[in-house]
């Protein structure tokens, strides 16, 4: 009679092993510690009253909700102000945010339901288009040398290359939005492959930094596009965040640093039932109306086409408090900021950023940043500023990393010391069961002192098996 998966799993082997392992067990993927709760209630009331509805019907961590809700508003903003600092400089308030979470979060249901608004005025933008196109082309020839074409209407794009961002920003909307609920996609696209991720890497970074872009065409040479502006919000799972935030090219051409990355802690496991429809709350319908009252205004612009932002200033109080930001964030680089040191060079302009975007969001027509405003905003940097401590821990994760944390795993949940080649790729985790993936992660267990070869050769299932470890249990 053949044994049964069960009793062949669970019957104890006993063979030779060594007495004593000749080190510590070393993880098999950093420790990172728990994050700290969102500061949701940081956020202007029509944001907050709404994440505090979301966080109750969608049950997705609080830093998807969050990020979400602070990209959101940088998007609708982006067009409409710049934010002067002390110093003079003007920086844009668009904000790059980078949402980690497994799958299965809510991470799409709470990007649908906070940017319906910001998807409303995209499908306004092109109806009105078409129509403006139709006409466009009903122009005699001699009237359309005279008269510029209508602006194609892309206000959200989720997967594009540098190259295409810079077309669609030349000939079409002047603000737009790179925003992905999947943005492994983008990270492992055609533009952040190995030959075009340091430029991909380097436009991003320009965008940000609401520089002059290079646009290149063929017959009209090259020419520079001014006044534009560029948020983004990418949500992905850990496995491709790390082994992009991993990436040495892209960390040391500064991106990164641009990015304000958010790993909550996840809500599988409490998401019981809600007979709750969020978009009926009158908290969320209040979002939509505070959205579309930033959203709706007419941007300015010059004769060129391009964004004229008004400048916001910050009050006295709010400028005195920013100077302290500033001078507590130098004094702590090279000491509790030392890892993340790159982050920490944006962070005061960050703080400024933030606190322009939730100024507009109270008041679409604010001309000035206030103390509150900025105080909120440093609250939320304050936990940005955190995760990225505590994720500059996080090693990139491999493939071999991740199937040996699947199958040490399993082999815990066993519970035997010793197991052979033959057990393994016949009982063990599904999507290992062959050969040289099996010998491949027990090499990576047995680099991190989790197993070692047997010093002889194990019997199970009847035979002398000569590939066998010992697990360390």
């Amino acid at each position: 009679m053949s044994k049964t998966d069960a009793q062949v799993i669970a019957e104890p082997f006993e063979a030779p092993v060594a007495e004593t392992w000749p080190d510590d067990m070393l993880p098999l993927v950093s420790a990172l510690g728990e994050p700290a709760p969102f500061p949701l209630a940081a956020f202007p009331k029509a944001m907050r009253d709404c994440a505090t509805v979301l966080l109750r019907t969608t049950q997705a961590p609080d830093a998807i909700i969050g990020g979400s809700l602070l990209a959101a508003a940088s998007l609708a903003a982006q067009a409409h102000a710049d934010v002067v600092l002390p110093h003079g400089a003007v920086s844009p308030l668009s904000l790059f945010v980078v949402s980690v979470a497994e799958s299965g979060e809510r991470k799409s249901a709470v990007d649908s339901l906070v940017l319906r608004p910001h998807a409303a005025f995209e499908k306004a933008k092109h109806d009105a288009y078409v129509t403006e196109m139709a006409e466009f082309k009903a122009l005699p020839k001699a009237d359309k040398e005279t008269t510029d074409e209508p602006r194609k209407a892309v206000f959200m794009a989720s997967d594009p290359t540098v190259e295409g961002m810079s077309k669609l920003l030349e000939r079409g909307l002047q603000s737009v939005g790179i925003f992905s609920s999947e943005g492994g996609r983008f990270m492992g696209g055609h533009g952040m492959s190995e030959d075009n991720q340091l430029r991909t890497a380097a436009g991003l970074s320009l965008m940000w930094d609401g520089g002059a872009l290079d646009r290149v065409r063929a017959g009209d040479g090259a020419h520079k596009l001014y006044g534009r502006r560029v948020a983004l919000h990418l949500m992905v799972q850990p496995r491709a965040a790390f082994t992009w935030l991993g990436n040495p090219v892209l960390r040391d051409q500064g991106l990164f640093s641009r990015c304000l990355v958010g790993y909550p802690a996840s809500t599988a496991g409490t998401r019981f039932f809600k007979d709750e429809r969020p978009d009926a709350t009158p908290e969320y319908i209040a979002y939509l109306a505070a959205m579309e009252k930033l959203l709706q205004p007419a941007w300015a612009t010059n004769e060129m086409g391009e964004l004229t932002p008004r400048p916001l200033t910050l009050d006295e109080d709010a400028r005195n408090q920013w100077i302290a930001l500033h001078d507590d964030i130098e004094g702590s680089i090279p000491t509790v900021l030392a890892n993340v040191r790159g982050f920490a060079s944006k962070l005061a302009e960050q703080v400024a950023r933030v606190a322009g975007v939730l100024a507009l969001v109270h008041n679409p027509d604010a001309t000035f940043i206030t103390n509150q405003a900025m105080t909120s905003a440093a609250e939320v940097l304050q936990w940005y500023i955190g995760e990225a401590i505590r994720l500059s821990g996080a090693q990139p994760q491999r493939e071999g990393t991740d199937r040996a944390v699947l199958l040490w795993d399993w082999l815990v949940k066993r519970g035997n010391r010793v197991v052979c080649l033959a057990e393994l790729t016949q009982y063990g985790p599904g999507k290992l069961r062959q050969a040289k993936v099996m010998r491949e992660t027990m090499a990576v267990l047995s680099d991190h002192y989790c197993v070692r070869p047997t010093l002889d050769p194990i019997e199970w299932d009847g035979r002398q098996r000569t590939e066998a470890w010992e697990v360390r249990l």
